[in-house]
């Protein structure tokens, strides 16, 4: 039962490290006065910028959220797919069960029979516990990787908030102590070209945790293959022995 787990976090990611989060350095020049004014208006350069993030940073909490219910949707209706296709397998075997004791009429047939079903059930339990575990394992696998990644963002964006928050103080503080404007105004925007050479640090090195999940998918279908192998090799022992009970006309 496949997650759709790279569409979610690209979808994770995408939303969440988009770099136009954040305005580019670049966008400090175009929207700084000349510098003998840098002091004065500080506060207003700043304004459209904060309420930029402010917006960005909703709309992250907004998509997180649309993330969450979806996942938690596919999850309900996958759950509900898997019970419907479970019981209907079941009700089928129960059905060929009836028509095998009909048709055995001496006591090894009968024998054959009884123990045809006991193995089969048995290889049925053993698939379903280990199809259930699977999907439980990526499931926490996904949880956990939602909240690692959601943790890692925040980080980042909360570093790259100080960072800015930080660069103005120290602007303020210089502009105060009346240092020349035109060095004010370098030493932020290279402070803020620092800051956001991290960020995007940073979101590299949060793309590569999607690595870690995808091995974990990779295992979960290897597990799945595996669960439903082996029971085809446990059903074609169990038909090959009911066959030689019935005389080679099963």
């Amino acid at each position: 039962m496949k997650m759709n787990s790279k569409k979610l976090f690209t979808s994770i990611l995408g939303m969440a490290m988009a770099m136009n989060l954040f305005l580019p350095v670049s966008s400090f020049a175009k929207t700084t006065p000349v510098t003998n004014r840098f002091c004065a208006r500080i506060d207003k350069i700043l304004s459209p910028i904060d309420q930029r993030i402010a917006d960005r940073e909703a709309k992250l909490q907004a998509r997180r959220q649309e993330i969450s219910d979806n996942l938690a949707k596919r999850i309900s209706e996958r759950d509900s797919r898997l019970l419907e296709n479970r019981t209907a397998r079941d009700q089928n075997r129960e059905e060929q069960y009836v028509k095998l004791e009909a048709r055995a009429t001496t006591d090894t047939q009968k024998q054959a029979v009884a123990a045809f079903k006991a193995t089969v059930e048995i290889a049925v339990s053993a698939r379903k516990s280990a199809v259930d575990a699977a999907i439980q394992t990526l499931r926490q696998s996904v949880e956990q990787s939602i909240t690692s990644h959601k943790s890692a963002v925040d980080v980042a964006i909360s570093a790259f908030k100080n960072a800015k928050t930080a660069a103005v103080e120290k602007a303020k503080a210089d502009c105060a102590a009346g240092v020349d404007a035109k060095t004010i105004r370098e030493t932020f925007r290279t402070s803020m070209k620092a800051a956001q050479d991290k960020f995007k640090s940073d979101q590299q090195a949060i793309e590569k945790l999607k690595g870690s999940f995808e091995s974990v998918r990779i295992s979960r279908k290897q597990a799945v293959d595996k669960a439903f192998a082996d029971f085809k090799v446990v059903m074609e022992k169990a038909r090959a022995d009911l066959k030689v009970a019935f005389g080679g006309n099963q």
